[in-house]
């Protein structure tokens, strides 16, 4: 009886200790780079760069079922885990719309396996806002002013 109770708290101690290690860093430093390049593929944005006039943003791809994947924002020199993070399933495709928080987002896509494996990806997502549609609608002619 003893050593079945020994077991099970070895079994408990073990899980608990693999589920924490596989959880998202609260930070990440600009020069960590991961150790894979081959966990995901992001395909929107389809560079490391976009624009949008939109404040949600889609970042979609592929990726190795299993995965991680966490997003972070630069904030002071340093990435800061969000509350965007899911693990790719047996599609092996993964979109998450994040919200644009500033004019320049500047993100890092962090992926991690079970077998320790990290990536990372940067994007800059540039969010242009409603002012230039408000420029662009809010430009007038003066007919009176046009010479014939």
């Amino acid at each position: 009886m003893k050593f079945l109770k020994a077991l099970m708290v070895i079994a408990v101690f073990g899980l608990l200790l693999t589920i924490s290690a596989f959880a998202a860093p609260d930070t990440i430093s600009p020069g960590d780079s991961g150790n894979t390049a081959d966990l995901i593929v992001i395909t929107k944005p389809p560079k490391d760069q976009s624009a949008t006039f939109d404040r949600s943003y889609v970042i979609s791809g592929y990726g190795k079922e299993g995965t991680v994947v966490t997003v972070y924002r630069l904030a002071n020199g340093v990435y800061v885990r969000t509350d965007y993070s899911w693990t790719i399933g047996a599609s092996t495709c993964f979109a998450a719309p994040i919200e644009l928080t500033q004019r320049k987002n500047y993100l890092r896509i962090r992926a991690a396996d079970p077998s320790g494996l990290i990536q990372h990806a940067d994007l800059e997502i540039t969010y242009l806002g409603s002012n230039i549609q408000n420029i662009i609608n809010g430009i007038t002619v003066d007919p009176t002013s046009i010479p014939f």
